[in-house]
């Protein structure tokens, strides 16, 4: 019976109406920008398509077989005959190898294969390189040994930082075997001879290996011994600048910037201001454990040799000196000296003795810092600033001040030999040395007065305290020499007046009372007369022989609040007798003024007794 044959059916599209599924494409019509997309997203690739493939599966599908079972019972031949699936078998074959067909919907595709295989190449490759460089170290390394300039060459980076040459090597140990001919006993007595010469190299090996460990640990003890002697010398000079009473801290030595201990010699906790700070490294000698003091200065960064010698070329101290007036013209007749006994040394540590002579100069430092900023207000007051010398002239006198550099070996300059030739000269020696000594006392009790300062409730900050936040050295230095002199002058001015009196009509009594705010009563503190300004007090009467009446004129010498200015208060009273005066007692005031110029006073005072003598003829 015949198979009846595949009948095809073909609808128009027009029958369907409006029923047709919109996404339903007709193959036949597509065009080519819309097919090639359909074959790739059902083949993937074009790379493994060819005409005979299709043509193959074309074949396949009219004889009613499909892909994909053809491709997954490739191995049955059962299901078809080899007359009929022969040809089929072999497209299917070929196209499975290809990378087409069903694998590639399924599966990974032929370029995803691809790709991974060319990683697990380029792994095998990697490893193989890998294995080649390791093996190249590994001889390299074996070789430096015995040719070490050679192997540097070819040795890996990584490998020359991490590994030292020569830590790998070989040796070659050959055996010393018994003659193969002769006799059984010559045979015995050979490996017996044998046996005991490789127990005697053994034992050589081991004696050897037992000399060379037995070195090794007694140069690590005498390493040991030797590092715990050095730091056992530098931990004593520590203790020794640490019983000393000095301050010891952690820093960074800024030359080596390792860890170091710093000291601290400057007056900073003492309430100074002065831009050095005074610390110092204590830097330590690795060879012998011994500590040099270096301070850390804007130089610091020079070497160790030439730090001492800078520092030395760096010291400066304050030397005041005296120049008086002699024949209209101004000779030196006194010069301070250098306090020998202070730089000399105190102890038998060099360490300690650098530190005391730094702190010595750090504070003469300091203390020329502080004149020269206090003498910059004193300018319209004869005080002149050239160089490192401050200049004072007080009328007959002369005051330098000056920063000189030390050196230790001009021992006459510092001793004063060249001016010290005569009397004359030296005259005022002990007076420069006194004014040298005020004034670093006079430092001394600004830091005490900044530490006190410290715990006060801070008050606002106003252009007076702006004004006068300098301590008090040099003004009132200057202020006490202005006030003796202007206390001479007035004492002369009422001796003229006196002497122009007339002794039948009047009688006169003059007193002279020198600083009397500080003798009115007991002085608590020795330096109130340095803080405070100067008052002395000049009293004259008068008393009239014919009507017994009295004058008292009372003149206060004293100075303003920069102590270098003069300030004259002048109080006159007249009293109708003695007992009145000495009551004070009904007495009319007659005249009370405050001047800043003797001359005025004088004029003031001619006045004043005049009129009173004139009253007197009356």
């Amino acid at each position: 019976m015949t198979h009846p044959t595949d009948i095809s059916l073909h609808a128009e599209a027009h029958l369907y109406g409006s029923s047709q599924d919109k996404f339903l494409q007709d193959e036949d019509t597509l065009s080519v920008a819309e097919l090639i997309p359909q074959i790739l997203m059902e083949r993937k690739s074009f790379v493994h398509l060819s005409e005979d493939s299709i043509a193959a599966e074309i074949e396949a599908r009219k004889s009613g077989m499909d892909i994909d079972e053809d491709a997954s019972k490739t191995g049955s031949a059962e299901a078809f005959s080899p007359a009929q699936t022969g040809d089929n078998l072999t497209s299917i074959s070929q196209n499975v190898a290809n990378g087409s067909g069903p694998d590639s919907e399924d599966g990974e595709s032929s370029l995803e294969k691809f790709h991974r295989q060319k990683v697990d190449l380029l792994g095998h490759i990697g490893s193989a390189l890998n294995e080649t460089s390791l093996s190249l170290d590994f001889v390299s390394l074996l070789m430096s040994a015995e040719k070490p300039n050679i192997t540097k060459s070819t040795i890996s980076p990584h490998l020359s930082k991490t590994v030292p040459l020569g830590s790998l090597s070989a040796d070659r140990l050959e055996s010393v075997s018994g003659s193969v001919s002769g006799s059984a006993s010559d045979s015995r007595s050979g490996s017996a001879g044998s046996s005991k010469n490789a127990e005697s190299i053994g034992l050589g090996w081991k004696y050897q290996s037992l000399r060379n460990v037995t070195g090794l640990f007694r140069g690590a003890a005498s390493q040991l011994r030797g590092q715990v002697a050095v730091e056992k010398n530098y931990w004593h000079q520590i203790n020794k600048v640490l019983a000393h009473g000095e301050v010891l801290y952690k820093l960074r030595d800024p030359e080596t910037h390792a860890r170091a201990i710093g000291v601290q010699y400057g007056y900073g906790d003492s309430g100074s201001t002065y831009h050095d700070r005074g610390v110092a490294v204590l830097r330590k000698n690795d060879a012998t454990g011994d500590v040099s003091f270096r301070p850390m200065t804007a130089s610091a960064s020079v070497s160790s040799a030439s730090a001492s010698a800078s520092a030395s070329s760096r010291n400066r101290f304050t030397r005041v000196r005296v120049l008086s007036k002699i024949d209209d013209d101004y000779m030196l007749t006194g010069q301070s000296a250098l306090q020998r006994e202070e730089l000399e040394k105190h102890t038998d540590e060099a360490v300690l003795n650098e530190l005391e002579t730094a702190r010595f100069f750090l504070f003469e430092d300091d203390l020329f810092y502080h004149l020269v900023r206090e003498a910059k207000n004193l300018i319209g007051y004869n005080v002149t600033i050239i160089g490192d010398k401050i200049i004072v002239d007080v009328h007959d006198q002369v005051l330098e001040l000056e920063s000189i550099y030390y050196d230790a070996e001009n021992e006459e300059d510092l001793a004063n030999v060249y001016q010290n030739t005569n009397r004359e000269s030296s005259r005022d020696n002990a007076r420069a040395q006194q004014m040298l000594n005020f004034l670093k006392i006079m430092l001394c009790c600004y830091y005490r007065y900044r530490l006190t300062l410290k715990h006060k409730m801070p008050t606002s900050y106003t252009k007076w305290k702006q004004a006068n936040s300098h301590p008090l050295l040099l003004r009132p230095l200057l202020g006490h020499i202005r006030h003796q002199r202007n206390c001479r002058q007035m004492k002369a001015l009422l001796d003229k007046l006196c002497r122009g009196l007339d002794t039948n009509s009047v009688t006169h009594e003059l007193q002279e009372h020198m600083y009397a705010n500080l003798t009115s009563g007991p002085v608590e503190n020795p330096f109130q007369k340095a803080v405070q300004r100067p008052l002395s007090t000049f009293t004259i009467v008068l008393e009239k022989v014919a009507t017994q009446q009295h004058l008292k004129a009372e003149v206060e010498v004293t100075a303003s609040e920069i102590f270098v200015d003069l300030v004259v208060r002048l109080t006159v009273a007249r009293y109708k007798s003695k007992e009145d005066l000495e009551d004070n007692h009904d007495g009319s005031n007659v005249l009370s003024l405050d001047f800043t110029d003797l001359m005025d006073v004088g004029e003031s005072l001619d006045w004043t007794l005049a009129n009173f003598l004139e009253e007197n003829e009356q």
